[in-house]
């Protein structure tokens, strides 16, 4: 009599249990991918932010350095703003903005509200801007 012996411990994996798994596995990695390159995504918009804000601050320290009848409403390109070069998608590059007011809230002629505003085409295909707006008086902060 021959005895053939049964084999109750399954061992190793059946074709359904291995195909299971990589689909698991699949879209683990795919969820993984995701979420770098959505981080990735919104690095490079944050470093566009910050270059941006780092030009128009420049710009207005530019500014504080000028005879206050120089202020005035203008446009600005990468040439006199050396940050506005590494703000371009393709071959369009950053462009600035000088926009000032009289300040006429106070009543005072020799203060003028300026607003440097910085446009440039985003990484993610949008237009974005970076504005900063700030008081300047003639003969400087707190000088009558």
């Amino acid at each position: 009599m021959i005895r053939t012996k049964c084999l109750s411990n399954k061992r190793g994996f059946t074709l359904i249990e291995a195909l299971i798994a990589s689909v698991i596995m699949a879209i683990a990695l795919f969820t993984v991918a995701t979420v770098i390159y959505t981080q990735f995504a919104a690095l490079n918009v944050n470093r566009e932010k910050t270059i941006a804000a780092l030009t128009a601050q420049g710009e207005v320290e530019f500014l504080r350095g000028q005879p206050f009848a120089n202020i005035t409403t203008r446009l600005f390109y990468k040439e006199e703003a050396p940050g506005l070069e590494y703000l371009h998608y393709g071959s369009d590059f950053g462009k600035g903005e000088i926009v000032v007011d009289d300040a006429g809230f106070t009543g005072n002629s020799n203060i003028k509200r300026v607003s440097v505003i910085v446009t440039w085409n985003s990484v993610n295909g949008k237009t974005l801007q970076e504005t900063m707006a700030t008081l300047m008086t003639n003969g400087g902060i707190n000088k009558q």
